[in-house]
């Protein structure tokens, strides 16, 4: 079957967007390199160079999943359409909960410059995102459409009689046994754990001197403990999506029972208000490190409970596909 316009245009979008972010990647190597003869006045963070390569590799990593995507939805492979639902379904958790957030946080104002440019620079940045989020959406509709799916679906050698005539004279797709939703899940799950203990090196490059707690189940671990319990829980979920993509039952039941203790860790941080304040107190005492090394302090600090009530309607749409995608696990173990 040809490719559509719509496949096409989408195509050369992923690949325009993925040459960019390369782009900005290199551009950030190239800053790394020369960030040791900055100027000492600059009061620039001694890890600097280091987060630069840290998001580089970020930038590099999503800059080829892109390319790879947008060359295999030029060909009409199956495994490209699937690679660019999940980005969408990513590009839509992170732009829509940044859009929301970037249209009712208030930003300080500057007296040197004019009344309206800060609310401008507020509904310009939740424009941009809510762009994105628009262009995730926009994507989760148009290649889940049945005229596009059929694009993408392989014709599998045609069944003959004992003359020799095709069966039924049709060739018929081979249909998929595991749902989208399940797919999207699983390797949504995947690589979120496989890049969580990057974020930890990160936040140790970043705030050097400073204990990070994980909260777990109303006790604040730090150090070796908490970074061990992070690790088994990535691990575990991990081990969930590989489950989940296998359809295996242990997988999806894993799956379920991580999102519900994950619901039930952030939700005790949220009602507990000695835990919620406890925890704001190191992130207040986060920025103040981080500003300390910083020609200009952070506008705000970002209260946590937005953070953690953004995490309940994520866990619960992947709660709902699971829980109603059952049958797929159950046929597949028969």
């Amino acid at each position: 079957m040809p490719r559509s316009p719509g496949v096409t245009a989408s195509a050369v979008a992923v690949l325009i967007g993925s040459s960019f972010t390369l782009l900005c990647g290199a551009i950030m190597v190239l800053g790394s390199a020369f960030i040791t003869k900055a100027n000492p006045s600059a009061r620039l963070p001694e890890s600097f160079g280091s987060i630069l390569v840290f998001e580089a590799v970020l930038f590099f990593g999503f800059g080829g999943w892109g390319l790879a995507s947008g060359i295999g939805l030029l060909y009409l492979k199956q495994w490209a359409r699937i690679s660019l639902l999940v980005y969408a379904g990513l590009l839509v958790c992170v732009s829509l909960p940044a859009a929301a957030l970037m249209a009712v946080i208030s930003l300080p104002h500057d007296p040197s410059l004019p009344v309206n440019f800060m609310p401008a620079i507020r509904v310009g940045m939740a424009f941009f995102y809510g762009m994105f989020a628009a262009l995730g959406g926009f994507w989760l509709y148009f290649f889940n459409k049945r005229s596009v799916k059929v694009q993408f679906q392989a014709m599998p050698p045609v069944p003959e009689s004992a003359a020799g005539d095709s069966f039924l004279g049709v060739a018929v797709p081979a249909p998929s046994a595991r749902p989208l939703s399940i797919t999207i899940i699983g390797w949504f799950l995947l690589i979120g754990s496989a890049l969580a203990p990057l974020g930890l090196l990160m936040n140790r490059a970043l705030f050097p001197g400073v204990q990070i707690p994980f909260y777990f189940l109303g006790f604040f671990l730090f150090g070796s403990s908490a970074y061990l319990v992070f690790i088994v829980w990535m691990a575990a979920q991990m081990a969930a999506a590989v489950g989940l993509l296998k359809l295996h039952n242990w997988g999806r039941v894993t799956a379920i029972a991580l999102q519900c203790l994950g619901a039930i860790n952030a939700g005790l941080l949220l009602v507990i208000p000695g835990h919620r304040a406890k925890f704001q107190q190191v992130m207040e005492a986060m920025m103040a490190s981080m500003n300390a090394r910083m020609p200009q302090p952070a506008p705000f600090v970002f209260p946590t409970w937005i953070g953690y009530g953004m995490a309940f309607p994520m866990i619960l749409v992947i709660l709902w596909f699971l829980i109603t995608r059952r049958q797929a696990f159950n046929s597949a173990s028969n």
